[in-house]
């Protein structure tokens, strides 16, 4: 799960080591843990939720989120995609406004995941969803040039992956 975490830090690492420590050691304090399973401590790592208050639109203030790196939705929370999407595009440094709208708030789940990745493949990246075998959506943004890597690695670590 390491390697899979290296690449998708590949194009934080000139900019941001910072952030790439923090979130590997979120990950590494998080696979410590017994209860968590590394696609559980993958998903712990790439997130940065506030640590106690959830105020109204926390999600958009990067003092309070300061990094998200995978799209994590119940299968029902398509309302959720669009913001994720948008974070993950903010901490990669990319135009947060060509993510586009939001979808309709009743569009269905596949439509809202299809919508948030196209964007972000324009934006040079996939969303590399990892089957977690439960029914939410766990997907991280993987650049272009990477995806066959990152595929391969998942592969190796038995976790199944597909592309929407």
């Amino acid at each position: 799960m390491h390697h899979l975490l290296d690449l998708l830090l590949t194009p934080l690492r000139a900019s941001q080591e910072v952030l790439c420590r923090h979130v590997r050691q979120r990950y590494q304090d998080a696979a410590q843990d017994l209860d968590s399973d590394e696609v559980t401590a993958l998903r712990e790592a790439l997130q940065d939720p506030p640590a106690d208050d959830y105020p109204p639109g926390w999600w958009l203030d990067p003092h309070l989120s300061r990094w998200w790196l995978c799209l994590h939705v119940d299968w029902k929370a398509s309302d959720e995609v669009h913001w994720q999407a948008q974070a993950i595009a903010r901490t990669l440094g990319l135009d947060v406004d060509a993510v586009g709208p939001p979808p309709a708030p009743d569009a269905p789940m596949l439509d809202a995941l299809a919508e948030a990745s196209a964007h972000l493949h324009a934006l040079g990246y996939a969303l590399l969803y990892l089957d977690t075998d439960s029914d939410e959506y766990l997907a991280v943004p993987v650049r272009h040039d990477l995806l066959r890597q990152a595929r391969d690695t998942a592969e190796r670590l038995n976790l199944p992956t597909f592309l929407i």
